[in-house]
């Protein structure tokens, strides 16, 4: 998994019609919940959300003289990005974001907090088929590598011309230049929306003659769930110009492999009395009927001081605006008419496992014979691969087309998978010990074609 630091973030104060005011009442969280709460936390922003792009916000405010809070379900900063530190070697892991795209902010970023960076085309990794270099981050060891239906096991044929696919990728690089708008955000989406955009990304791929680089984006973009029938404008915001920078001369990562020390740092900068770890939004009021005649929010933290009242100059959202995480918010008619059309999402997964047995040298990509382009068949492991670093610990990370899967059985699914290839490979089948275990869900948010069609026209 890939991040670059964006700042993409829906403000929550939206514009309101005539018609969607005189139609809705809101009430005052003051009224509401009178004397449930203890402190109040007033702050000019309040930015509810502490992944990249939260972190990344409140950090540019501070700078600019803001005072801000964090508000996070999580127990610690970084969202998608998580590293797994091993107790007996303390070699970091990361299993969530693993490399940036190169690009000024990320550098400014890292810089900001003393974290240094490493470019992955300098790094020196092992020899495929020789023990990993322990200096380099662990997802940078190199295996030999091997094809596997993980449906059941079995070695597949690769039918593909790598000559073919850095002509590919440059070619695709070329297209996307002409949508490279849709990087800052989706209200510059012209109208009409380019048919390139909503038609599905593997026709997209088949009418400019770039299949050859479909499989390359399938890994770069784990997560983005079987992205052929995907509408190509969330495939080339996702996979973008950026990764054909970074696959030609690199992408970047923590040098010791621990993305993660960016957000302790970050954490440390914003201060533990501007973030509320483990906390979520009750409610919220964000128009002029509160006493102090600013935004309110309720926020509630299990493990802290139970209900705090935060009274916001100005709200920043920076996460996945769902219907379900946005229950409590006094939404618009409008804004929940806007927040609906996110009818799907895809489901990404990650985690590490011991005990496996496998040749940890060898690694067993995940395809099919007979599927368009030889891609797997999701939901299922990209691929079933050793760390390298740590002896015997592997990567689990799962793909899908849906956000719903229970979490066990997205664990249970893993372990069939990683079991039919150690039947193939003569292995005793092994019940391996999870040693961490993350949820990416939901993903890919994604509204369907005829609903970006529409909201182009208004």
């Amino acid at each position: 998994m890939l991040s670059a630091i964006p700042v993409l973030a829906v403000l929550g104060c939206a514009a309101q019609t005539a018609a969607s005011k005189a139609s809705y009442r809101y009430a005052s969280v003051t009224d509401n919940y009178k004397g449930q709460y203890g402190e109040v936390v007033e702050r000019d922003v309040c930015v509810i959300g502490g992944g990249a792009s939260g972190v990344h916000a409140a950090v540019s405010l501070k700078d600019k003289g803001k005072t801000v809070v964090v508000v996070e379900r999580l127990n610690r900063l970084g969202g998608n990005t998580l590293t797994y530190l091993d107790p007996a070697t303390g070699i970091p892991i990361d299993i969530g974001v693993v490399v940036f795209q190169p690009l000024p902010a990320v550098l400014r970023f890292f810089d900001k907090f003393k974290v240094p960076l490493a470019n992955t085309s300098t790094l020196t990794a092992n020899v495929p088929g020789q023990p990993a270099n322990l200096s380099v981050p662990a997802p940078l060891y190199q295996t030999i590598q091997t094809y596997t239906d993980l449906r059941d096991g079995s070695s597949v044929n690769i039918t593909r011309d790598d000559l073919a696919i850095g002509p590919a990728l440059a070619g695709l690089a070329a297209v996307m230049a002409k949508y490279a708008y849709i990087l800052d955000d989706f209200q510059a989406l012209p109208h009409p929306v380019p048919e390139d955009l909503v038609m599905p990304f593997g026709d997209f791929m088949t009418k400019h003659n770039l299949t050859a680089a479909i499989p390359i984006v399938f890994q770069i973009g784990q997560g983005l769930g079987s992205l052929l029938q995907l509408p190509t404008l969330y495939v080339i915001k996702y996979f973008n110009l950026g990764d054909v920078t970074a696959l030609r001369e690199g992408y970047l990562t923590q040098a010791q492999g621990n993305n993660s020390l960016l957000y302790t740092r970050a954490a440390s900068y914003l201060g533990p009395s501007n973030i509320l770890l483990e906390s979520t939004i009750i409610s919220a009021n964000r128009h002029s009927n509160t006493p102090s005649n600013r935004a309110e929010l309720l926020v509630f933290t299990p493990s802290g001081s139970g209900m705090r009242l935060l009274s916001c100059g100005q709200i920043l959202l920076t996460i996945p605006p769902t219907l379900s995480n946005l229950a409590g918010w006094d939404l618009t008619p409008d804004e929940h008419a806007v927040f609906s059309q996110f009818t799907g999402a895809t489901g990404y997964w990650t985690g590490l496992v011991r005990g496996v047995g496998l040749n940890q040298t060898v690694a067993h990509q995940n395809v099919a014979a007979t599927t368009p382009f030889q891609l797997p068949v999701l939901p299922a492991l990209y691929q079933v691969a050793a760390v390298g670093v740590v002896e015997d610990v592997w990567w689990v990370k799962l793909g899908a087309d849906t956000a719903t899967l229970p979490d066990e059985q997205v664990k249970a699914r893993a372990v069939r998978e990683i079991q039919r290839v150690q039947v193939a490979q003569g292995v005793e089948a092994t019940e391996p010990e999870w040693l961490v275990f993350d949820s990416h869900v939901p993903f890919m948010l994604h509204a369907r074609p005829k609903v970006t069609l529409t909201r182009s026209k208004q």
